[in-house]
């Protein structure tokens, strides 16, 4: 049997942690994240006419406190027909930084992360003054280890003074 010094011990470190979880309160309306994840085949670093959408990419909702930047949640979505990913929020997450971002990709061709298109900023909170509980995520994308053909056209379309 376990010393009342031990167990006064873990009492002080899990409650803590079970009291603030407990203090979240399920929302009546929940959130729902919601967005897309492309192949950019181009690489260029942005979603375009050439890109393809991943069906079964994994995407992941952190949050982290403002202050310390601990994480305080997390929930991962896959996504399905089109690239398309909703996730289900249960709690609100006041004065967190809450993101979601990319995690993997199926297509071994295409599952190469690259920062400024693998994450964006989420709103998960009532404070705000949003009026719904639906939030559309920007497209987080993956890219493709080659470019595919007519990607040079396109970019030169791109660069062109059209």
């Amino acid at each position: 049997m376990a010393s009342p010094k031990v167990l006064i011990l873990v009492a002080l470190c899990v409650l803590p942690a079970l009291l603030v979880e407990a203090s979240r309160t399920v929302l009546k309306y929940p959130f729902h994240a919601k967005g897309r994840v492309y192949c950019d085949t181009c690489q260029l670093g942005c979603e375009h006419d050439l890109v393809t959408y991943i069906k079964g990419a994994v995407v992941e909702v952190v949050c982290r406190d403002r202050g310390n930047y601990e994480t305080r949640y997390t929930k991962q979505a896959v996504t399905g027909e089109g690239g398309y990913y909703r996730v289900e929020v249960l709690t609100d997450h006041h004065d967190e930084i809450c993101t979601i971002a990319l995690v993997s990709s199926p297509d071994s061709g295409c599952n190469k992360i690259v920062k400024g298109i693998h994450e964006m900023t989420v709103v998960l909170t009532n404070d705000n003054g949003l009026p719904s509980h639906e939030r559309s995520v920007n497209s987080l994308g993956f890219e493709k280890k080659t470019k595919i053909a007519g990607c040079d056209a396109l970019q030169k379309h791109y660069l062109s003074d059209v």
